[in-house]
């Protein structure tokens, strides 16, 4: 059962939610929100976004790890510093900034509210596989990583 949950790539989950974002913005205007500020404030949570997984994917390159989600018992090294003293998931910190800056731009109070169901999605599809293997492959070196850092923030 685990397997099946880490078959949807993530960037194809945030793609997804944020093609919903876009139908809530369209179709379900709960409250439009315009000020001259709010390009610079989706542009500036899409650059922390992109920033938070270009950096942890290249953390990963230099590690030489694998970076498949889908494959995480491929992992042959347990990333902790960069981001990772901070976050356990900072690639998909970055995808949760990447959405929250797509809401702004739509400008849509609705667009927001989907943000909390990527996060519940995040974790039941993605996040606690991986951390079922990565506890399997990394034993205590990981819970003891896990008991100090958190899941997002």
């Amino acid at each position: 059962m685990n397997r099946l949950k880490t078959k949807i790539p993530p960037p194809v989950i945030t793609l997804s939610f944020g093609l919903m974002m876009w139908a809530m913005s369209l179709y379900f205007p709960l409250y439009l929100i315009e000020h001259s500020s709010l390009l610079w404030i989706a542009l500036g949570c899409i650059g922390l976004g992109l920033c938070l997984d270009v950096l942890s994917f290249i953390n990963f390159l230099k590690h030489k790890t694998t970076i498949n989600p889908i494959k995480p018992e491929k992992a042959s090294k347990l990333v902790i510093n960069g981001f990772y003293k901070f976050t356990r998931n900072p690639m998909y910190l970055g995808m949760v900034f990447i959405l929250t800056g797509s809401a702004f731009l739509f400008g849509n109070v609705g667009s927001f509210l989907v943000l909390p169901f990527f996060i519940l999605t995040m974790n039941y599809l993605q996040i606690k596989p991986e951390e079922k293997v990565l506890e399997k492959n990394f034993g205590e070196s990981y819970l003891d990583y896990k008991m100090n850092v958190r899941r997002w923030i």
